[in-house]
C-alpha cells in the first residue's frame, strides 16, 4: 500500500543521494539495511520488490548480508523472555547496519552501476493496482506465497542438516566420539576465531560452541541453551565470565544460521523469480559475511569493556 501511494519512491527519492555520499551506497540497499533490524531478513526487501529484479549482484549481496547480520523487532520479545539483556540486543543490531555494510563491499564490491545510486529510475511494475484494496490485496498474496515457499525451504535444509548430524553420530560411535555431531565439530574450528573475539581463554570452548550451535540451528536455540540448565544441571551463564557472557550475547545476535539461508532464498525467489539462480549463489557467501558483521560488533564491545 505504501508503494502504491508513493512513499517508497519518495524515499528513494530523497535519500539516495545521502546514502551515495555517506556510505557510497545505492539508496535501495541501504533502505533494506536500515529496516532489517525493525522488520527482518524476510521482509525487508518488500520495501524495494519492484527494484529487486534491476539489483545489481553486489546490491542483492549487500541486502541480504544485512538480514543475516541482525534480528528483527518482531522476535526481539522472544529473545527478552530466554533472559537476554534487551540492551545488548539493540545495540548490536545498530551496529551491525553500516558494519554489515562495509563488509558487504569488500567481499563483493559494486561493479554496475545501480539503479538508485543518487538518483531515483521508476522501475517496470510488476504489478498494477487500480487502487489501495487493490495494493492490500496483492500484498496479502506476496505474503501468503513468501510464508509457504519459507517454510518449504526451512523443511528441507533443516532435513539436510538432520541428516549429516545422524551419519556423524553413527560414524563417532565407531572411534569413541561421543555426541560427534556439525555443532561440536563447528566449535573446535571457531576456537581461534572466539579467542580473537575477546573471550577469556577459560570460556573460549563454550562461547565457540554456542557459535557453532548458532550457525547450524538458529540464535533462539543458542540463547535458550545459554540460559537453560547444561553441563551437570548448572546454567551456562553462570559458568561464563561477565564479559564473555556480554560477547556471548553479541556475537550471537543475528539471522546468520543454515535455516536463515533457506528462507532468504525462499522470499527473495518468490519476488523475483527470474534471479534465483543468484540469490541461491550468493547466499552462503552473505550468510557467513553476515555473521562475521555480528561477531565484530562483539569485538568492538570486547575493546571498550
Amino acid at each position: 500500500m505504501v508503494y502504491y501511494l508513493g512513499g517508497i519512491q519518495w524515499m528513494l527519492r530523497y535519500m539516495g543521494k545521502g546514502f551515495q555520499w555517506l556510505l557510497d551506497t545505492s539508496g535501495a540497499e541501504s533502505i533494506v539495511a536500515a529496516a532489517s533490524p525493525f522488520l527482518g531478513q524476510a521482509e525487508n526487501v518488500l520495501l524495494v520488490k519492484d527494484y529487486l529484479p534491476h539489483m545489481t549482484n553486489s546490491e542483492i549481496h549487500t541486502c541480504m548480508t544485512a538480514g543475516f547480520a541482525t534480528v528483527s523487532g518482531s522476535v526481539l520479545q522472544g529473545y527478552i523472555a530466554l533472559g537476554v539483556d534487551p540492551k545488548n540486543i539493540i545495540t548490536a543490531c545498530i551496529m551491525s547496519i553500516p558494519c554489515s555494510l562495509a563488509l558487504s563491499k569488500m567481499r563483493y564490491p559494486e561493479t554496475e552501476e545501480p539503479l538508485t545510486r543518487g538518483k531515483i529510475i521508476e522501475p517496470p511494475r510488476s504489478t498494477e493496482e487500480v487502487n489501495v484494496l487493490h495494493a492490500i490485496g496483492n500484498g496479502a498474496a506476496i505474503g501468503m506465497n513468501l510464508s509457504l515457499l519459507i517454510a518449504a525451504n526451512l523443511i528441507a535444509v533443516i532435513s539436510i542438516v538432520n541428516l549429516a548430524d545422524f551419519l556423524l553420530t553413527w560414524l563417532g560411535q565407531f572411534v569413541s566420539i561421543q555426541n560427534l555431531t556439525m555443532e561440536l565439530i563447528l566449535g573446535y574450528v571457531l576456537y581461534p576465531y572466539v579467542w580473537l573475539l575477546g573471550v577469556p581463554k577459560a570460556d573460549v570452548t563454550r562461547v565457540a560452541q554456542l557459535l557453532g550451535l548458532k550457525f547450524i540451528s538458529n540464535e533462539f536455540v543458542a540463547y535458550q541453551h545459554l540460559n537453560s540448565a547444561t553441563d551437570g544441571g548448572k546454567i551456562l551463564r553462570d559458568q561464563l565470565s561477565p564479559r564473555a557472557l556480554v560477547i556471548s550475547e553479541f556475537a550471537l545476535c543475528g539471522f546468520g544460521n543454515l535455516s536463515s539461508i533457506a528462507q532468504q532464498i525462499g522470499s527473495l525467489g518468490a519476488l523475483a523469480p527470474t534471479r534465483k539462480s543468484e540469490f541461491s549463489r550468493l547466499a552462503l557467501s552473505a550468510c557467513i559475511t553476515g555473521s562475521i558483521a555480528t561477531t565484530l560488533t562483539a569485538a568492538i564491545i570486547s575493546m571498550v569493556m
